[in-house]
């Protein structure tokens, strides 16, 4: 029985951390001057998502700002992600690592 209950904690433990790390994890963007619409936000989006360590992206057409976290402490590679950008048909700058979480992010574009 004490066997079933710590294992229950364990599972627990690293449920809850797996989601804190999520929240915690670290954010880039790039600039995306001719983005117009929902159509080129989702776009780019869909490339971003096929970059080497990136986990997550938010892409907002109005601010013309694509954001995305990443699994790595390197980040992604600057000269993927602006790749994935022109794949998507759409020119990318001011590549940068971004001082909040990819959660406070993805809050502060929503609110836009």
């Amino acid at each position: 029985m004490k066997a079933i209950r710590l294992l229950s904690l364990v599972l627990t433990s690293a449920l809850s951390l797996a989601s804190l790390r999520a929240d915690e994890a670290v954010a880039y963007q790039v600039k995306v001057p001719e983005m117009k619409c929902a159509n080129c936000a989702w776009s780019i989006g869909e490339e971003l998502k096929k970059v080497e360590h990136v986990t997550e992206v938010f892409v907002d057409p109005k601010t013309k700002v694509a954001i995305f976290s990443v699994d790595t402490a390197e980040g992604a590679d600057e000269k993927a992600v602006l790749a994935a950008v022109k794949e998507a048909g759409y020119e990318g700058s001011g590549y940068a690592k971004l001082k909040t979480s990819f959660a406070e992010a993805k809050a502060a574009l929503s609110k836009s």
